[in-house]
């Protein structure tokens, strides 16, 4: 054993590593334990009990407050500093800001191959995730 208390513990290493960085950017000297193990064999996760933040026995009881702490006012004075969204960066029909992009090239060349349909049909599409609803993405 290494003498360090674990204060919390994450199925994912990424998850891990927020908590990681939030204690040390307190000052409080803190590591991960079987990070890579369940990184590299991730069904051994619940059989280690997941990734743990370990911290010294005498630092555990502020470590466990800062990371129950909420810091959801600070992402709201955040968001209320950032510039409004562009039109292009919402959905024309319900202004939802979940848009991925459609691309077909892959597709159409397959096609192509098949079928003899020009190819210029098959374009890069914005799609919003909310709705479901497809358009054209503006150029420039």
């Amino acid at each position: 054993m290494n003498g360090l208390t674990a204060v919390a513990s994450f199925r994912d290493e990424l998850d891990a590593q927020v908590a990681l960085g939030k204690l040390e950017s307190e000052g409080i000297e803190c590591s991960l334990a079987n990070g890579h193990l369940v990184g590299v064999i991730w069904t051994y996760s619940t059989a280690v009990g997941w990734v743990e933040v370990q911290v010294a026995p005498e630092d555990a009881d502020a470590a466990a407050s800062i990371l129950a702490a909420d810091g959801s006012e600070l992402l709201t004075e955040v968001e209320a500093q950032m510039p409004p969204r562009q039109a292009d960066e919402t959905c024309p029909n319900c202004g939802s800001d979940a848009l991925t992009i459609v691309r077909w090239q892959r597709y159409a060349a397959a096609v192509t191959l098949l079928v003899p349909l020009p190819f210029f049909i098959f374009r890069t599409r914005v799609k919003c995730k909310a709705c479901g609803s497809q358009w054209k993405p503006r150029v420039g």
